[in-house]
């Protein structure tokens, strides 16, 4: 009962967030989740009576939300976009990951926040950073930092991919192929390829569906690495698990998914609940932003996030030029 209050707080800020989101389906309700929890915390006060519930949203509610992303995961996708697109997205996906981190090096950023802005730019945006979080030793500010950088250029690509594809004189699934294998979060693919024309839409979605096939392979191997850098045992003194329990949790429901052929009103359903788990859960984060904090991290990251947007995006038109789709 202690979590009620917090929780319903969290709820109502979550409903506004997806209530603005229906109404532009370009911004994405998890970018305004984190927003909200960090203006309450910081413009008034985040109540002591919604601290035990937003802690609890901030690790249980959050991991449930990224355990059912593996209801996205589409072994459909990878079929329909064949050995060729799946190269391309593999290639995205590790130039973009490397990419990134030299490119955090260079602005000599913190490794970790270098990681989730490559995460988020590279799979699935918000939903992706939130994912590898536990992987990292991130602060909620950098956290909060990526996850608006990741949202600020998915929003820019709705204005300057359609331009630019009409300027090259792409075809509808071309420009769906790009689209999907470059913008972040679902909503701004979707918006990004409609603005170029209707005919990209299905590719688009098609190609974003498969980069999050590879989230879960991703967390498994930062998991390991981190195994192997505490030596097997976490600060506590804790065994630390080769696999973490979300992370099962995500490949059970893919599976669960896949083998056993849900109806498309059950996967919409279960990808908005994953949705607003995930959101409820950035809601909390943000509530333990701290505006001087998010102040110190200076304007590096969003010189190098402006410059990693630009790469992206030429990485992933020369790997859909160069496979031909």
């Amino acid at each position: 009962m202690k979590k009620l209050p917090g929780l319903s707080l969290i709820a109502a800020l979550v409903a506004i967030a997806f209530g603005i989101s229906q109404w532009q389906s370009a911004i994405s309700p998890l970018a305004l989740s984190v927003a909200f929890g960090f203006l309450l915390a910081n413009l008034w006060k985040w109540p002591t009576w919604a601290k035990e519930g937003s802690t609890f949203a901030g690790k249980r509610i959050l991991r449930s939300g990224v355990v059912l992303l593996g209801a996205q995961v589409s072994l459909t996708a990878l079929r329909a976009i064949g050995i060729k697109g799946f190269l391309a997205i593999i290639i995205v996906v590790v130039l973009t990951i490397f990419g990134i981190l030299a490119l955090s090096r260079f602005f000599k950023l913190s490794e970790d926040l270098g990681m989730l802005i490559a995460c988020g730019f590279a799979i699935c945006g918000a939903s992706a950073i939130a994912a590898v979080r536990p992987q990292t030793k991130a602060t909620e500010e950098e956290t909060s930092y990526a996850i608006g950088l990741v949202s600020l250029c998915g929003t820019l690509s709705i204005f300057v991919l359609p331009v630019i594809g009409h300027a090259m004189h792409l075809t509808d699934r071309a420009f769906g192929s790009w689209a999907g294998a470059a913008v972040h979060d679902v909503g701004q693919v979707l918006a990004t390829a409609s603005v170029f024309g209707s005919g990209s839409v299905a590719s688009a979605i098609v190609f974003k569906l498969a980069r999050v096939c590879l989230l879960a392979p991703i967390i498994v191997i930062l998991s390991l690495r981190n195994r192997k850098l505490s030596g097997g045992v976490s600060k506590s003194g804790a065994k630390v698990p080769i696999v973490p329990l979300f992370v099962l949790g995500f490949i059970l429901v893919a599976i669960a998914h896949n083998t056993l052929h849900l109806s498309a009103r059950i996967n919409g359903d279960l990808a908005l609940t994953s949705k607003i788990l995930i959101s409820a859960g950035l809601v909390a984060l943000g509530s333990n932003v701290r505006w001087a904090a998010i102040r110190k991290i200076g304007h590096k990251p969003l010189v190098m996030g402006l410059f990693a947007w630009a790469i992206v995006a030429g990485v992933s038109l020369l790997a859909v030029k160069l496979t031909g789709l």
